[in-house]
């Protein structure tokens, strides 16, 4: 059964570790060892990732518990997430660095 890894309990995808065909049960391994199924709906190629939730266009997409993009299209839970359908979000990285005082 291919595997897949929910990294933070926040994240709404989990990452593939093997490839996955579509009509396959995926297990997904949470961050403290629980695991639980989905049926992938597409295929997703090894290191892509999956919606374990429906996510609506223009909602955040959650990964290491940070936000990595929003969806630019709907996307059902066992489906591909990738370049294709989440866009990108820039961060101003600098406004999160810690300075110390002078």
């Amino acid at each position: 059964m291919p595997k897949a890894l929910h990294i933070h309990p926040k994240d709404n995808v989990a990452v593939c570790t093997s490839e996955v065909k579509a009509g396959d049960r995926v297990e997904i391994i949470d961050s403290d060892g629980t695991r639980s199924e989905i049926v992938a709906v597409t295929p997703i190629t090894f290191c892509n990732k999956i919606a374990l939730s429906d996510i609506k266009k223009g909602d955040d997409i959650f990964k290491y518990g940070e936000v990595i993009g929003k969806a630019i299209e709907d996307i059902a839970h066992g489906c591909l997430v990738n370049h294709l359908n989440i866009a990108s979000q820039p961060r101003a990285y600098s406004d999160e660095y810690i300075l110390k005082g002078d």
